[in-house]
């Protein structure tokens, strides 16, 4: 596998992790050693280049759950918005800012 290739599922599966974490707080704690890891174990593997995207991506993938971030539980338990409102937008959001991230994000870090 090339790393490129490694880099881009452990990117992707960083990202997506993050709907079985209540907070980024508790996903920064857990998943980038994991990953880091994983990614030390492939050859070639530019660990440096790997551990700056773990970081940049931290900041797109709050959008994807209503309790990703401090305030966000406030509004989802508010009741101003049925639950459907918040989980929707956060997977094509988080769908669009993930694609985006890899298209532009991805290329910037590696070349």
């Amino acid at each position: 596998m090339s790393s490129t290739i490694a880099i881009l599922a452990l990117v992707v599966i960083f990202f997506v992790s993050h709907y079985v974490f209540a907070s980024v707080t508790v996903h920064v704690t857990a998943m980038p050693p994991v990953i880091l890891a994983v990614g030390a174990t492939i050859a070639g593997m530019p660990m440096p280049k790997l551990a700056l995207l773990l970081c940049l991506i931290l900041g797109i993938m709050v959008i994807i759950t209503p309790y990703g971030t401090g305030p966000s539980p406030v509004y989802y338990g508010s009741g101003y918005l049925p639950p459907a409102d918040y989980w929707r937008p956060g997977a094509i959001f988080g769908t669009i800012f993930l694609g985006l991230f890899l298209m532009i994000g991805l290329q910037w870090v590696l070349l």
